[in-house]
């Protein structure tokens, strides 16, 4: 890797697995002690997920979800995620799986925080990081608690 250089996704998360993984093995400890998401995008593959365990072993996804009730929230997207949904459907199933794994019955925009990561044609960077506001979250909070959960 190259100061200001642009590295592929996988060669990053590959990198920084490598550490968790020598310290599990050569120091007996894991010293970061959590589970990461990365997710990003580059000019050969496009956007990527990937998930790692404290260990340093990683693995690419297209939708996952890790911490508490996270085998809840995998099963919700192994049967709502559609491949190429849109950008607004995407927010609602993510959404819907934190009310439906939250320890809350109501959604609110204080206790969530949504990031994206948008390409956006005809600009020079392209790729976006974004953090939503408290009033796009607020309509989309709206949204998922007026809907009756299934019983």
């Amino acid at each position: 890797m190259t100061y200001s250089e642009p590295v592929p996704v996988e060669q990053l998360v590959q990198n920084l697995c490598d550490q968790k993984q020598g310290y599990t093995q050569y120091g007996g400890l894991r010293p970061f002690g959590v589970s990461f998401l990365f997710g990003g995008w580059d000019k050969d593959c496009g956007f990527q997920l990937y998930q790692s365990d404290p260990s340093g072993n990683y693995a690419g996804w297209t939708a996952t979800a890790i911490g508490a009730n996270s085998q809840a929230a995998q099963s919700l997207l192994k049967t709502e995620y559609v491949e190429g949904m849109s950008i607004l459907d995407a927010r609602k199933l993510a959404i819907k799986v934190l009310k439906q794994t939250m320890d809350s019955t109501l959604l609110v925009p204080e206790k969530i925080e949504l990031c994206e990561v948008v390409f956006e044609e005809g600009r020079t960077d392209n790729v976006r990081y974004r953090v939503m506001c408290d009033g796009e979250l607020q309509v989309l909070c709206d949204q998922a608690n007026s809907i009756a959960p299934k019983e």
